[in-house]
């Protein structure tokens, strides 16, 4: 799990520190990893809390779009490399050809936008341009959810619903 004291204290942990470099990854993020070049596309599902992803969602992002894995630095490409993208990464999740996101906010569609939406953010200019240069992104939210009436949320079930049948 990333870089470790190894101190002992808390739940799981081990009496020695960890080093993804190291040591590679856990079988888990290995697997994961897996999953990430053999798709051509990642569908992110997760309530927003506090204007950002969950720190469970935001874990599983930090250990699996990894260096190598996601994209190469800009001083481990070639200056003649091809495919940088604008920040100078060069994109390795190329076979991702569609990233859909559908999140829940407790807020007002105006507040999300006036606070950055930042989940919304990270996954568009953050990760997207990781993956194929012409990858497509969607984004489905329910707004105000504490106090949407059943019949709205299930009009957006099934909008979203009906749009991941095309997807």
């Amino acid at each position: 799990s990333g870089s470790g004291s190894g101190s002992g204290s808390g739940s799981g942990s081990s009496s020695r520190s960890t080093n993804i470099v190291r040591d590679g990854p856990s079988s888990e993020v290995a697997e994961a990893i897996g999953d990430l070049r053999w798709c051509n596309a990642v569908v992110m599902v997760y309530p927003t809390w506090w204007f950002n992803v969950p720190g469970a969602l935001k874990g599983y992002i930090d250990r699996t779009f990894l260096p190598h894995v996601a994209f190469r630095l800009p001083k481990q490409s070639r200056p003649d490399d091809t495919g940088a993208t604008e920040t100078g990464l060069q994109p390795l999740l190329t076979n991702i050809e569609k990233l859909g996101v559908v999140s829940t906010y407790g807020a007002p569609r105006h507040i999300v936008a006036v606070a950055g939406d930042n989940g919304r953010r990270m996954f568009s200019a953050g990760l997207r341009p990781l993956m194929h240069a012409e990858c497509l992104m969607t984004h489905h939210g329910m707004y105000e959810m504490d106090s949407t009436t059943p019949e709205q949320r299930t009009r957006f079930l099934d909008q979203v619903e009906a749009a991941y049948r095309r997807f």
